[in-house]
């Protein structure tokens, strides 16, 4: 874990807010190079610029959401009075950093703090030249239970996952809090590393 939770690096504080920055960092995503995200409250970050804000998740890839997207926790979260969401470029380690800091769902007000990482292809090697990404959990509570149908409006738990910009590739890891067989549930002190090295 990387603390980053500092006033002078906060993007955010309102709920349903999204933001373009730039990432001091050419990152590659299915073959594309992007130097700027946009970064949602609702715990997804879009590669590039989006205007979708994004609050209901879906599973991906698919046609609900930003494209292409990384989505740490995407589900509808609020700041309250304490969550923020906070950005960092670490130089000595080539990574820019994302963290959602004391957020809560808003189907059942639980805490959620996690980050997305972003390492820098020019220093962190993959067969593609594609950035490795980590998403790590500080405090994770998947508990928006409700479901999709007429009038629901959460729901679903959370999506966690990737997409491309067609929305038609991708990975995800967990909705509806289902996992596939060979995934380990998320929890807690856990974390996701997303690379196309080999598992050697």
């Amino acid at each position: 874990w990387t603390e980053i939770s500092t006033d002078n690096q906060i993007l955010f504080q309102n709920n349903d807010d999204g933001q373009i920055i730039d990432i001091d960092i050419d990152f590659n995503f299915y073959g594309d190079t992007y130097t700027e995200i946009t970064i949602s409250t609702n715990g997804w970050i879009a590669l590039g610029r989006s205007e979708l804000l994004s609050f209901r998740n879906y599973p991906i890839p698919g046609p609900g959401g930003p494209s292409p997207m990384i989505a740490a926790f995407w589900d509808d979260l609020t700041t309250q009075s304490l969550g923020r969401v906070y950005k960092y470029y670490d130089e000595d380690l080539h990574q820019f950093i994302v963290q959602w800091s004391r957020m809560r769902t808003y189907d059942n007000n639980s805490p959620e703090t996690f980050q997305i990482i972003l390492k820098d292809p020019a220093y962190y090697f993959t067969p593609t030249g594609d950035g490795e990404i980590l998403i790590q959990y500080h405090t994770f509570n998947n508990t928006s239970t409700g479901s999709y149908g007429w009038g629901q409006v959460h729901g679903a738990y959370c999506t966690v996952g990737i997409e491309d910009v067609t929305a038609t590739k991708g990975l995800q890891y967990t909705f509806n809090n289902q996992y596939p067989a060979a995934a380990m549930p998320l929890d807690d002190e856990t974390a996701i590393l997303i690379t196309t090295r080999g598992s050697d």
